[in-house]
């Protein structure tokens, strides 16, 4: 090959990508906030929401003593929360989309695509539209209200898709915390066994603290640093995940059978807190399915069904983290009082 063609096909080369980035692809060409997906200032979010096709959507909000609550009324996984802020502010364009590929994911966006808007106070400062992972599954297809040309979209350093981190169900955003209230602010904590009302119990913390037997309200003796470890423990304490197959009728039968226990916990602004807590049958992920006399276990010893409040969704309830306040009245009352 001799050294004019070389270079002509040089130039034809730099000719043909600078048409195929300059005129047949809207790269350069489209405003700056059409392929800026980030929110550099993440911090001023006050309320995100989030839709899909097929009817579910969720709006997560700040409120004035800045809690982040689900639809105004569930407490937020922050945990989830902070996630999402945090995608928001790192995501950034990889690639645009190939003309091959351009209708497929414009349709795809149009069917299955994750509707997501972010406000600061009343102003909507951002809306994409997330699609599905692209076909490496390391990039996430999105497109900017207004434009004509979605975008793979990334974090740097991050391997994997983004529309995970999008739930449109209000359940994947409720927080998992039921009790995180300090010593000094629980007023009192009642304890029911429904099947064993003999083992049922109260805890009045006051400035002498008392213990008291629900079936006749007379105070027992006890050990009160035992006492006050009790009512101390009712910190941190949060379930294991929603059971998000067992909803309606199902979810119903088991809230109308004898609970194993109830807590209530009242603190002292008033604001009062209860978890419901249902014998589970084993099943095939139940670690210990025999006893000590090698017969089969009638119910997992690890696990509860849970009702929180007046709340319908079946949670799962560890005996490993709320074991520590699972106490009947004879642990109090095989505690001796100090001299």
């Amino acid at each position: 090959m001799n050294k004019n063609l070389k270079i002509l096909l040089v130039l034809v080369a730099v000719a043909a990508s600078l048409y195929f980035v300059f005129v047949r692809k809207p790269w350069s060409t489209l405003k700056p906030e059409l392929n800026d997906f980030a929110i550099k200032d993440t911090a001023s979010v006050t309320k995100f929401f989030l839709a899909d096709k097929r009817g579910h959507s969720v709006t997560v909000e700040k409120n004035e003593q800045g809690i982040w609550m689900v639809d105004n009324t569930y407490k937020a996984d922050i945990t989830k929360v902070n996630l999402l802020l945090a995608t928001m502010h790192d995501v950034t364009v990889r690639n645009p989309i190939s003309e091959k590929e351009f209708n497929t994911v414009i349709a795809t966006l149009a069917t299955e695509g994750i509707k997501a808007e972010f406000y600061v106070g009343k102003k909507n400062i951002k809306t994409v539209y997330v699609g599905p992972g692209s076909a490496d599954q390391s990039g996430t297809f999105m497109l900017i209200e207004g434009s004509s040309a979605p975008f793979v979209t990334h974090i740097n350093g991050f391997i994997g898709y983004l529309t995970p981190r999008f739930y449109t169900l209000q359940i994947k955003w409720k927080s998992k915390e039921v009790f995180n209230v300090p010593e000094q602010e629980v007023a009192k904590v009642t304890v029911e066994y429904p099947q064993q009302p003999d083992q049922s119990f109260e805890v009045i913390n006051g400035a002498a603290i008392e213990v008291k037997a629900l079936t006749n309200k007379l105070v027992v003796p006890t050990d009160p640093k035992f006492a006050r470890f009790y009512v101390a423990s009712f910190t941190n304490l949060f379930f294991e995940g929603y059971d998000e197959e067992l909803s309606g009728k199902s979810a119903d039968s088991i809230h109308q059978m004898k609970p194993y226990c109830i807590i209530s916990l009242v603190k002292k602004d008033g604001e009062s807190i209860k978890l419901q807590l249902h014998y589970k049958a084993v099943g095939d992920h139940t670690k210990t399915l025999y006893g000590e006399d090698g017969k089969l276990l009638p119910y997992d010893t690890e696990k509860y069904y849970g009702f929180i409040n007046d709340e319908k969704d079946v949670v799962y309830v560890q005996e490993y983290n709320f074991g520590k306040v699972l106490k009947k009245l004879s642990d109090f009352t095989n505690r001796k009082p100090n001299s």
